[in-house]
């Protein structure tokens, strides 16, 4: 992993809409997985339905989930993450947070080469399959453009009568 020099890593703010709204998710999935007791899903969960709508919002929640999963599953060392009840720090973003969102930046952009390089990086040198396969997916559910509130309503529901 390249260790970067902490006034190197660019702060939360810096980061473009999209990678913003899918930073306290992925925070709140690292603690569900590497802190059971946080229950870190049930927090990660409405923060997306907030962001995205409900129907949108809990498929992108679980993209992130399975992602995340098979990132933890290839990765020999643990990730280091920021608490995401810590607001103190919810600016600041570990090197590990800046591979996994340029990750996903990079596969919505459909940029396979700096794709692959970050994969490497974050796995200590493989290209598992289902890492990528499960990065894609969720790529492909996040807008490319950038817009992350792409909310759709909810459907109106109407009294019919006979």
């Amino acid at each position: 992993m390249t260790v970067l020099k902490a006034d190197a890593l660019p702060k939360a703010d810096q980061l473009d809409a999209v990678s913003s709204a899918l930073l306290p998710v992925v925070r709140h999935f690292l603690d569900a997985f590497l802190r059971p007791e946080s229950f870190g899903w049930s927090k990660a969960l409405p923060v997306a339905v907030g962001v995205w709508g409900e129907g949108r919002g809990l498929s992108i929640a679980n993209g992130v989930q399975v992602f995340l999963a098979a990132l933890l599953k290839n990765r020999p060392v643990p990730v280091i993450y920021i608490d995401p009840l810590d607001i103190g720090k919810r600016h600041k973003l570990t090197s590990d947070e800046v591979d996994i969102l340029a990750l996903v930046a990079a596969m919505r952009a459909d940029k396979t080469a700096q794709a692959r390089d970050i994969i490497t990086r974050l796995t200590g040198g493989e290209i598992p399959e289902r890492l990528v396969r499960t990065g894609l997916k969720l790529a492909m559910q996040l807008d490319p453009t950038g817009q992350p509130y792409a909310r759709t309503r909810a459907p109106r529901l109407e009294v019919v009568r006979n």
